[in-house]
């Protein structure tokens, strides 16, 4: 019998118009800054992986389920704020790293196969956090993010929704100055 994996919290089509619309706000940054697209795609990769990692342990904070010291409830939508941090960086580097669309798909076919061996191994939140912060290799990291927040609850609209509302607040703080 043949275990068909299953599909992320987002479709490839979703990450994939995720990924044009970072594709702008990278643009707006750099632009705001004065930063050229040599040093955005290889003098500044390495900012934005540290960057990655930080958003992942931030996200991985609001879930709480590591806390065995604390009583302190996840907050849902700070939790999901952090998971879509995440996302922005993991989507920037993904652009970078993977311009033309047929390896990004191979990227998330990956992701797809990852995923189903965590879930045929009943992998626990500790394990999936573990590779949630594995900078060498991005399709397990897409994997564990998709799979922890699908046993949270949340859903493609929620990431959908809770994009749309931090890339405008990405948009405004550049306006901004910040």
């Amino acid at each position: 019998m043949t275990h068909e994996p299953q599909p992320l919290i987002i479709s490839q089509s979703t990450l994939e118009a995720i990924c044009e619309k970072q594709v702008l706000l990278d643009h707006s940054i750099c632009e705001s800054r004065g930063i050229t697209p040599d040093e955005f795609a290889y003098d500044l990769h390495s900012k934005r992986y540290v960057a990655l990692l930080v958003e992942a342990g931030e996200m991985i904070n609001e879930t709480k389920t590591f806390k065995y010291w604390s009583n302190k409830r996840m907050d849902p939508t700070k939790l999901l704020e952090e998971a879509i941090d995440w996302l922005h960086f993991y989507c920037s580097l993904l652009m970078t790293d993977y311009p033309k669309k047929t390896p990004r798909a191979i990227e998330y076919d990956r992701a797809q196969f990852d995923r189903q061996t965590f879930v045929l191994q009943n992998e626990t939140f500790d394990y999936l956090y573990i590779n949630l912060l594995q900078a060498n290799d991005t399709s397990k990291m897409l994997a564990a993010w998709s799979l922890i927040l699908e046993r949270l609850g949340y859903t493609e609209e929620d990431i959908l929704n809770m994009y749309e509302r931090k890339n405008g607040r990405n948009y405004e703080r550049i306006a901004e100055g910040y």
